[in-house]
């Protein structure tokens, strides 16, 4: 499950506020909200250049994970949601504890998808890794 707001509504919205709200005076006054904005336009574009794809490996593996027949070719943030509230579920059952059958493959599956998170939102903590 992506953390993404609509990737056009944030550009949308900082064009806006750059265009309607700051002046040449404005970056003192407001440093943070400029790189506030700069900030989420740059995580915009990574995740435009990455696109969907980590997302789709990640909603297959879950999926060949409970269900193998399943088709992937829904909406995949919908799917991704709908799987993790079911995985949630299950491991708060003990159904993926360290003794059962698929506790490796799903660690595996979240550690790929914390990285992915990472590489979007700030790949330079991977930098010193």
């Amino acid at each position: 499950m992506r953390i993404r707001p609509n990737i056009l509504d944030i550009l949308e919205l900082s064009k806006e506020i750059i265009s309607n709200e700051f002046d040449d005076n404005s970056f003192d006054n407001r440093r943070y909200e400029t790189f506030m904005m700069a900030n989420a336009i740059t995580i915009a574009t990574r995740q435009l250049k990455i696109g969907d794809g980590p997302e789709r490996k990640e909603l297959k593996k879950l999926l060949n994970l409970t269900n193998p027949l399943a088709s992937p070719k829904a909406l995949i943030g919908d799917r991704l949601a709908d799987l993790y509230s079911h995985f949630c579920l299950e491991i708060r059952k003990g159904n993926f504890d360290p003794d059962k059958k698929d506790h490796n493959e799903l660690r595996n599956i979240l550690d790929e998808a914390a990285l992915q998170l990472v590489m979007e939102y700030n790949p330079r903590y991977l930098e010193g890794k």
